[in-house]
């Protein structure tokens, strides 16, 4: 049976290990946390599917962009949505790393909200997002892509 959870926090971070990005979800939850691993390849899939997705129900032309950590650390202190990752329970509730298979989204027309899904084989993490979450949301995880060493552009 498949772990199902509510995401609430999203933490990016570049596993040079692995050389994946980690998603981890509800990462200081232990009861409720799930990190996807995303390939390089997936990235390359995901952010012109988003671009398409977020043209298409929201009117946004532009992939959300780059977000440099001087602008993350604004974005805290102003959004009371964001906050600060305590690096100690990042690594303290670590759970197996989980290969994410898929990310669905799906627009409720009513609401004018997404609800965007994350799959592996184990696990489905489900976060219901305005545009704008959805957009910081995957500017956060965008920034955490390392660009050069994937040998793609910081316009994916």
């Amino acid at each position: 049976m498949k772990k199902k959870i509510n995401a609430f926090s999203f933490t990016p971070k570049y596993d040079e290990k692995e050389d994946r990005l980690r998603i981890s979800i509800n990462y200081d939850d232990l009861q409720n946390r799930i990190d996807f691993m995303m390939t390089r390849s997936f990235v390359l899939k995901l952010f012109p599917t988003l671009e398409d997705y977020m043209f298409k129900f929201y009117e946004v032309a532009e992939v959300p962009q780059v977000i440099s950590q001087e602008n993350i650390q604004k974005n805290i202190k102003e959004d009371k949505t964001t906050s600060m990752t305590d690096g100690s329970n990042l690594e303290l509730y670590k759970q197996e790393d989980e290969l994410l298979l898929e990310v669905q989204f799906s627009y409720v027309k009513n609401t004018k909200m997404t609800i965007v899904k994350f799959h592996s084989q184990n696990s489905e993490a489900i976060a219901q997002l305005d545009a704008n979450s959805l957009k910081q949301i995957f500017s956060i995880i965008k920034s955490t892509i390392p660009f050069f060493s994937w040998g793609i552009s910081h316009n994916l």
